[in-house]
């Protein structure tokens, strides 16, 4: 019976080391290490290019900010903008990245739809990126899909100049799953501001997965062993 016990209490251990170590590794910022210092984007370096090779980058001090509902509501969808922001509410609901297949391979050699729209408490590989209500400066708030290390700082209540963004087209479905939080707010949901670098993203999709999954694997084993150990001692077993 006793045997049985720590088998079961190991099993337990083991689990809770995966879990805990899935959400510490999620919540190191992968991204921005890769990525390291990035020189700031002046407004004149976005005239050159295209916009894929601005968005996502740290603004500079003379890319123009969004202060308040009517600036909002006037920015062009073509037009480099940012943010400064201290406050954001998450919504738990995601688009599909674009860089993200709309079909994943199944165990039997078929293929299966992956959802345009989740539930972020499901996105277990960072396929989605999620709509926040993010606060400017007037106090309004407008959508917002940012990288999560952005939004972990806005979450910790940290002064944030967003990186580069524009104005795109909200999901309609995405739409639909937050219409109540929106109206709660009182939220301009006629675009989003994204601010996801989309080339260089799915260029480092893989290797930043891989990482995660690395160093949560190494993480378990380490909990996991000092776990096991702990329920080995206190029921006094020798193997």
């Amino acid at each position: 019976m006793k045997k049985k016990l720590v088998k079961f209490l190991e099993f337990v251990a083991v689990i809770v080391s995966l879990i805990i170590s899935f959400f510490v590794v999620k919540s190191i910022g992968v991204e921005s290490i890769l990525r390291g210092k990035e020189e700031q984007v002046t407004l004149a370096m976005t005239e050159d290019g295209f916009p894929e090779d601005h968005i996502g980058m740290p603004a500079g001090d003379d890319i123009p900010r969004i202060t308040d509902a009517a600036t909002w509501e006037d920015t062009w969808q073509t037009s480099f903008v940012t943010i400064e922001s201290s406050n954001v509410i998450p919504t738990g609901i995601g688009s599909r990245h674009p860089w993200i297949s709309a079909y994943s391979n199944t165990r039997r050699g078929g293929q299966r739809h992956r959802p345009d729209v989740s539930n972020m408490a499901f996105d277990v590989l960072d396929e989605y990126a999620e709509y926040f209500l993010l606060q400017i400066p007037d106090g309004s708030y407008i959508l917002a899909q940012m990288p999560t290390d952005v939004a972990r700082k806005l979450k910790a209540g940290k002064e944030v100049t967003m990186p580069i963004g524009r104005k795109s087209s909200v999901h309609q479905q995405a739409l639909t799953n937050i219409a109540d939080l929106c109206s709660e707010y009182n939220v301009n949901t006629d675009g989003v501001f994204y601010c996801f670098n989309d080339e260089w993203s799915e260029s480092h999709y893989l290797i930043v997965q891989l990482i995660r999954i690395g160093g949560c694997l190494l993480m378990t084993l380490v909990i996991g062993s000092i776990l096991i150990t702990i329920i080995g001692k206190a029921f006094k077993v020798k193997d």
